[in-house]
C-alpha cells in the first residue's frame, strides 16, 4: 500500500484534481467552473464548486483507496458573504469590478493608501476583498452589517473538510486585510471598515495539517485518518513549483490574464505600490505584478479579424514588424503596472499602411512589453538566469519565442509548474523531485535592436502619457 497525495487546484476557470504517489503524477482530471458576468460584476457559486469537488473525489476514491493527504490551492482575492438571515451563494472574484469607483475615491487620500499597502503588501485596487468590503460598507451598509461571516474559497472548503473556519497566511496576504509583518488581521484596517475580526477566518500557516471531518470522510469514502494540508494560493504555489523544477527565481504566466512573479527571501514593497508581495512560507515571499490583459486581448483581436478564434494563432508565423506602431493593452482596465480600473486600450501610430500582420504583431508586442515593464519595477532582475514560462498562451511556440526575444533571455516552458506541483513539493517535505523540461527558447540576436528600441519608446509613452497610479 502506497501513500497518495490528492492535490486540488481551484482556479478561476477550472478545478484540477491531481494524484501523486511518492514519485510522480498518476492521475489527472479537471472540471469547469461557471462564471456569472454582468457589466462590471463577476461571480461564481461556491456551493457549486464544492459540489463538483465532492463528486469528483467520490469518483477518485472508487479508483484509489490509499489517499493519505488532500491539499488545496485556491485563487486569490475571493470573497464569500454568509448570512444567517438570508440564503446567499455568491463568491466575488478578483475580476469583479463593482468597487472601482469606491477605491478610486479612497486613493485620493494617498497617505492612507500607502499606509494600508505597506501593512499588507496588497496593492489598493478593486480586485481585492478590502476594496469590495469598503464598497459594500458604503453602498449597502445594512446588508454589510448583517453578514455573519466573510469566507474566501479556501476557508469555505475548510469549513466542510475539517469543520473549522480557517484560512492560510498566503490567501490572507492577498486580501488587503492581513498585516504581513505580524501575521494578523490588521486592526487599523478592520477598524476603518468597521469590521470585527470574528467575522473573518482564523489564520494558520499554509503547511498546517488537520484531520478530516467525520462528515467529509464518510460522504467521500475517505479514510478517517486522512490528513488535510490547507495549502496556499495558486500564484504562490506556481512560483514555488517553478523554482523547484527549474532552479530559477522568476516566472511569467500568460493565459487569459498574466503575471510576473519572483520568489524572494525577503518582504519587498514597491515605492509606488507597483507590485504585490504575498507570503508563501518561512523566508519565502512572492513579489510581482498581475495584468488583466493577456491572451484575452488576442481573443478580442481574433474576433475582429477572423470567424474562427483559433485562426489568429495560425497567423503568428506571418507577422510584420512596424517600428512606430504601438499598442497599449489595457482593454479591461489594468492592475500592474498602472493599477487603474478605468484605463482603456489604445493604439499609437496606427495609419492606413498597417495591415493585419502589423496590427497583430503590435498587439502581441504590447502584451509582452507590459509584462517586461512589470518585471523592470521589481527589486532584482535575474537577467542571466532562465525565465520560466507557464500558462496556456505560451504553449504557442511563436509567442514563447517572441517573449524570449523581447526579454533577451533564455526561456523555459515546463509542464510541471502548476500549483499542484508546489503542493507535491511540500508533501515530499522538500525532498528532491523529478524535473522535466519541455522546450527551451533563446533570444534571436538579430531582433535585439528592434525590440530594445521599441520597448524604450513603449515605456516612454507609458510613463508620460498614461497615468501611473501612485506616481
Amino acid at each position: 500500500m502506497e501513500n497518495l497525495l490528492l492535490a486540488i487546484d481551484v482556479g478561476t476557470t477550472s478545478i484540477k484534481f491531481v494524484i501523486f504517489n511518492e514519485e510522480r503524477v498518476i492521475y489527472t482530471k479537471s472540471a469547469r467552473i461557471k462564471t456569472f458576468k454582468e457589466a462590471d460584476k463577476a461571480t461564481q457559486s461556491p456551493t457549486d464548486i464544492l459540489t463538483s469537488i465532492k463528486l469528483n473525489i467520490k469518483e477518485i476514491t472508487a479508483l484509489y483507496s490509499d489517499i493519505d493527504t488532500i491539499s488545496f490551492s485556491t485563487a486569490m482575492h475571493t470573497l464569500i458573504p454568509i448570512s444567517h438571515e438570508a440564503e446567499h451563494d455568491t463568491m466575488f472574484l478578483w475580476s469583479d469590478n463593482r468597487a472601482a469607483d469606491t477605491i478610486l475615491e479612497f486613493k485620493k487620500n494617498s497617505q492612507r493608501t500607502f499606509l494600508f499597502y505597506n501593512k499588507t503588501g496588497t496593492p489598493i485596487h478593486g480586485m481585492s476583498p478590502f476594496a469590495k468590503l469598503l464598497h459594500f460598507k458604503e453602498k449597502s451598509n445594512s446588508w454589510f452589517n448583517n453578514v455573519s461571516v466573510w469566507h474566501d474559497m479556501k476557508s469555505f472548503l475548510m469549513s466542510y473538510f475539517v469543520n473549522e473556519f480557517v484560512t492560510d497566511f498566503s490567501i490572507a496576504s492577498a486580501t488587503g486585510l492581513f498585516n504581513s509583518m505580524d501575521f494578523k488581521w490588521d486592526e487599523d484596517i478592520l477598524s476603518f471598515l468597521q469590521l470585527s475580526d470574528s467575522k473573518l477566518p482564523r489564520l494558520v500557516h499554509p503547511k498546517t495539517i488537520f484531520n478530516i471531518s467525520k462528515k467529509a470522510s464518510l460522504e467521500l469514502s475517505l479514510k478517517p485518518n486522512t490528513k488535510i494540508m490547507i495549502g496556499a494560493s495558486d500564484g504562490c504555489l506556481a512560483s514555488l513549483a517553478s523554482s523547484q523544477q527549474n532552479s530559477t527565481a522568476e516566472n511569467l504566466t500568460l493565459g487569459t490574464s498574466g503575471s510576473i512573479r519572483q520568489l524572494s527571501t525577503t518582504r519587498y514593497l514597491g515605492s509606488y505600490m507597483e507590485s504585490f508581495c504575498y507570503y508563501l512560507d518561512t523566508d519565502k515571499w512572492v513579489v510581482g505584478g498581475p495584468t488583466n490583459n493577456g491572451g484575452i486581448v488576442l481573443e478580442w483581436l481574433s474576433d475582429l479579424f477572423y470567424d474562427d478564434k483559433a485562426e489568429i494563432f495560425a497567423q503568428l508565423k506571418h507577422l510584420g514588424k512596424a517600428p512606430d506602431l504601438f499598442f497599449f493593452p489595457y482593454m479591461q482596465g489594468e492592475r500592474a503596472p498602472i493599477w487603474n480600473e478605468k484605463e482603456t486600450g489604445s493604439f499609437k501610430g496606427l495609419n492606413i499602411t498597417h495591415g493585419r500582420p502589423e496590427i497583430i504583431q503590435s498587439v502581441l508586442e504590447g502584451i509582452i512589453f507590459n509584462l517586461k515593464y512589470i518585471l523592470s519595477l521589481l527589486p532584482v532582475t535575474h537577467d542571466k538566469n532562465p525565465l520560466v514560462l507557464n500558462g496556456g498562451t505560451v504553449q504557442n511556440k511563436e509567442i514563447a519565442q517572441m517573449i524570449a526575444s523581447v526579454f533577451n533571455r533564455e526561456c523555459h516552458v515546463s509542464n510541471r509548474t502548476e500549483p499542484t506541483q508546489g503542493l507535491f513539493y511540500w508533501w515530499k517535505k522538500g525532498k528532491e523531485i523529478e524535473t522535466t523540461l519541455t522546450n527551451v527558447y533563446l533570444p534571436v540576436e538579430s531582433e535585439q535592436d528592434y525590440y530594445n528600441e521599441k520597448f524604450g519608446k513603449f515605456v516612454e509613452v507609458l510613463e508620460t502619457e498614461i497615468r501611473l497610479e501612485g506616481t
